[in-house]
């Protein structure tokens, strides 16, 4: 945060108050809530409480929400922004009560809008203050707000405290009373007394006659106390938060005002009550906006025949408590649920501080729930806000298996004692497909010195989206509250999606062509032919719902000899043939030995007359030539079917048997 010189002007909130004896402390912080608007939007959170009578209130009306307590309105008196007057109410929802201690609390939210770099305190004051030991009279509370944009590049949250409305004392005990403090930003933060009249009023440090023995650490926020006189005090302390270890100059000032109520017994039991719940106290307790946590709370009676006889406890808005019981198996334990449901205005921390009186009047120290509200784009852990590297992304393979992130340089993290896991969420549902506790399923989650290692064993779906989310304690145990104890719950941060298959019913068709050589006997000459059967075959594969049909179908072409004669009329035109031939060179033959005398006569009478060849032997010529060309021609066709080669698969033996 910048520091602001003399030139920014300082401007002052009043919020005013009938004037009347029921205050009972109040806390009032603020934060950014939008800060890409133009005024921003800076959200103020109030606590008040009050004394009960004037605004009695039951469980049935914290449960629904709608009973409001407190009155008076915010305003700008003086040097404020421009046109600011009336900012807001301090109405607020009835969150808490006690009619023992007598007192009625509550919490609240409001918005309004403020210029960016400007610096100005919100002050509630009014009178008075009800019967105290020391201090009094007029009440006063101021928070001092920033909205100078940090190097970090993002706007300040000012730290929340959270006090119990009252803490029961015994005189002359010696107590440790713990400032509880939540700093959303994780800023180095420290407390300190109230010390001007706009944060205290009549109860500034310099006020009030206090034992000598008092001392507050202002590092740790501890103050001991040891009270001598009975009655009531009221204090007053101011945290300050900073940008780094080493600044001087607080980002903001966050006021809490609270009441001791000293008390002494002739009973000499002094043991408090403790917490012995199933959750740590000042433990965070992770939870996403809607989400609802129920808790079971013990709180152990130390005293001997003591008894519980009220719980003490500062709520957040959308908390409700059950009426306490007594444990069957051990009566100095006494329980009761709790019901928190998270909202999305309540991000970050949000504390539930409570203890137990017994009925000696022994009070037990305040143990707090922090209920942190965390959403997606507001992790503070350092891998997310530095985007640290990590791979693979994008595009992998369904069999996809090592996952790597990187840390930053400086930074290492060791495997925690404690249940926390890495989930891989199908990023349409929102749902985990595979999860990993990083503390007991050390195969598949890793931790080297610079590097976070992943190893996976599961086949992704085909065609899905993913994304991998680090649960609240996966690097930092989720009780040190530390902001590398926070998740990495962002759909976007560590993406990936794998390649899609083709999601279809397959119906494939095979026609297998089997060939089978039948032999069969014939008159002479024997034909031997290949008999060709053809046998289909059909195989479906199911693979998914979405049905596309795909049919392969081999086609086998069965080829088969034609030709225009058949068997026998083929053998036929051979064996004429064959007696054709025989009977030509037989005339060959006899004309050649026939004597020469006969030739010339024979070649006279031509040359004197033409006599004409006999008709029968003309005819037969004819007969003979005709028949030759023919049976040349079908000769050579069938030879040219029979015993060429068609296809691979069909052959024809052809044998003649004399």
């Amino acid at each position: 945060m910048k520091s602001i010189g003399a030139s920014v002007p300082v401007f002052f909130v009043l919020i005013v108050v009938v004037s009347c004896s029921h205050f009972r402390g109040s806390m009032i912080t603020w934060r950014v809530k939008n800060s890409t608007s133009n005024p921003l939007v800076v959200e103020i959170l109030q606590r008040h409480a009050w004394n009960y009578s004037w605004w009695p209130c039951t469980t049935g009306q914290i449960t629904a929400g709608n009973y409001m307590i407190g009155s008076g309105s915010i305003i700008c008196p003086s040097g404020c922004p421009l046109n600011i007057s009336t900012i807001g109410s301090v109405v607020i929802p009835c969150t808490g009560f006690n009619q023992i201690e007598n007192y009625v609390s509550g919490e609240g939210r409001f918005t309004f809008r403020v210029p960016s770099n400007s610096l100005f305190r919100a002050v509630f004051n009014s009178s008075g203050w009800f019967s105290l030991v020391t201090g009094g009279g007029a009440w006063s509370v101021a928070t001092e707000i920033n909205t100078y944009i940090r190097p970090s590049g993002r706007y300040n949250q000012a730290p929340i405290v959270t006090m119990l409305p009252i803490i029961r004392l015994r005189r002359f005990l010696t107590y440790n009373i713990n400032i509880n403090v939540a700093d959303n930003d994780f800023d180095r933060y420290t407390c300190i007394w109230s010390n001007t009249s706009q944060e205290c009023g009549g109860v500034c440090r310099s006020a009030l006659a206090l034992p000598v023995t008092t001392f507050l650490n202002e590092t740790s926020c501890v103050l001991r106390f040891r009270p001598v006189t009975i009655g009531y005090y009221a204090l007053a302390f101011t945290v300050l938060d900073f940008e780094n270890d080493t600044s001087t100059s607080p980002l903001s000032r966050v006021p809490i005002q609270l009441i001791f109520n000293v008390w002494d017994s002739n009973i000499t039991c002094s043991l408090p009550p403790l917490y012995i719940g199933d959750v740590p106290a000042n433990q965070c307790i992770f939870l996403v906006p809607g989400q609802v946590i129920t808790m079971v709370l013990r709180i152990q009676i130390q005293c001997p025949n003591a008894t519980l006889t009220s719980i003490i406890g500062v709520y957040p808005a959308g908390f409700t408590q059950s009426a306490t019981y007594t444990d069957p198996y051990s009566p100095t334990i006494h329980i009761f649920n709790v019901y928190y449901t998270g909202n999305s205005n309540q991000v970050g921390q949000n504390l539930f501080c409570f203890a137990g009186v017994d009925s000696i009047g022994n009070q037990g120290d305040a143990a707090c729930l922090r209920l942190t509200v965390q959403i997606a784009q507001d992790s503070l852990n350092s891998l997310y806000v530095r985007n640290a590297t990590r791979f693979p992304m994008g595009l992998v393979s369904k069999y996809q298996s090592n996952w790597t992130l990187l840390y930053p340089t400086g930074i290492t993290y060791a495997r925690p004692s404690t249940d926390a896991y890495v989930r891989f969420k199908i990023n349409s549902t929102g749902q985990d497909f595979v999860t990993y506790d990083v503390a007991k399923q050390t195969a598949n989650v890793i931790y080297q010195s610079d590097r976070f290692v992943i190893l996976s064993s599961v086949v992704f779906n085909p065609g899905e989206y993913y994304y991998i989310s680090l649960d609240p304690g996966v690097f930092l145990p989720i009780a040190t509250c530390l902001r590398d104890s926070m998740g990495i719950i962002d759909s976007k941060f560590w993406t990936f999606n794998t390649p899609s298959e083709p999601n279809t019913t397959v119906t494939t068709s095979t026609s297998t062509t089997t060939t089978t050589m039948t032999s069969a006997n014939r008159t002479v000459p024997t034909l031997q032919t290949i008999i060709t059967q053809t046998t289909q075959t059909t195989q479906t594969k199911t693979t998914t719902v979405i049905t596309t049909t795909t049919s392969v179908l081999t086609t086998t072409k069965q080829l088969n000899a034609h030709s225009s004669f058949p068997i026998s009329g083929i053998v036929g035109i051979i064996i004429g043939s064959m007696i054709l031939i025989v009977l030509i060179i037989y005339i060959v033959k006899s004309i050649r030995h026939m004597p020469t005398k006969q030739l010339a006569n024979t070649d006279l009478s031509s040359d004197a007359s033409e006599e004409p060849m006999p008709e029968v032997l003309q005819q037969h010529l004819i007969t003979t030539r005709a028949r030759t060309q023919g049976t040349r021609r079908s000769a050579a066709y069938a030879l040219d079917n029979f015993f060429s080669p068609h296809s691979a698969t069909h052959k024809t033996l052809v044998s003649i048997e004399c």
